[in-house]
């Protein structure tokens, strides 16, 4: 991943208490519970899981995910609250790394060059090819040798370079591609199946059925925190055996993970 100084991180849907870093808090509520502010990061440039609605607010099936979260991660001892932090996807692990931020929430799937600690999956996906309605391009066959674009950062990119012959670009924000694919710049884009299936409804595109690259979904944090980890994978499970699972997975057209 690229490594990127921070200068100014965006806060926005803030529901804590305002100290940066997993466990800087203090303070506590009036039951006695030690309050534990949680920083996550994400790049809100990737419906269904996450954007920005006109007001400028996180909206998408991870914010609402988190929202559980704020709750099903809570202890008898601990509180856990969160902040959003907006940023490209190739800076978040970097500021993981870096302790700038604790958790990375913005549809990561895994890949082994990634060195963080992995949650349990949430949900099942793939990286697809999107091309525009009327295109020739019908299967990934048909890609090699055409011109791809991709997001930065994103398991679509190497998905995208696997592609025999393909010119590969990539940018920061995934919802530059598609007007870029629109205007004929790209043959195809490689994005998430539940991104690729929110813009195709519109009907300028199409998503080919064979996917290149079937996999899930994760949220991350630093490699060795493992303590965080483990509160994250407590709330997913509850999270996930919860009606409130099925409800948002259909909402936003999600493959719900099944273990």
């Amino acid at each position: 991943m690229k490594t990127k100084k921070l200068l100014t991180i965006a806060l926005t849907g803030v529901v804590a208490v305002g100290l940066v870093g997993c466990g800087a808090s203090g303070d506590k509520t009036s039951n006695g519970k030690k309050v534990v502010t949680v920083e996550i990061a994400t790049s809100p440039d990737y419906p269904p899981y996450e954007s920005l609605d006109k007001k400028g607010n996180i909206v998408g099936f991870d914010a609402d995910m988190v929202k559980y979260l704020d709750k099903a991660m809570d202890t008898k001892d601990t509180d856990y609250k969160f902040h959003w932090n907006q940023m490209s996807f190739d800076n978040i692990i970097s500021q993981i790394q870096a302790d700038q931020v604790d958790l990375g929430v913005s549809g990561f799937t895994y890949d082994k060059k990634r060195k963080v600690e992995w949650s349990n999956p949430y949900t099942a996906t793939a990286q697809v090819a999107v091309v525009a309605k009327n295109s020739a391009i019908n299967s990934p066959k048909d890609l090699e040798g055409k011109k791809l674009a991709a997001q930065a950062g994103a398991t679509g990119e190497e998905a995208a370079k696997s592609v025999k012959g393909a010119q590969v670009s990539t940018v920061k924000n995934a919802q530059q591609i598609f007007p870029a694919l629109t205007a004929g710049q790209y043959d195809a884009i490689i994005v998430d199946l539940a991104v690729a299936n929110e813009y195709a409804k519109n009907g300028a595109y199409k998503v080919l059925d064979q996917s290149l690259l079937d996999e899930k979904n994760y949220i991350i944090a630093k490699q060795g925190n493992k303590d965080l980890i483990k509160a994250v994978n407590a709330g997913l499970k509850k999270f996930m055996s919860s009606d409130d699972y099925k409800t948002l997975t259909d909402k936003y057209g999600l493959k719900a993970y099944k273990a």
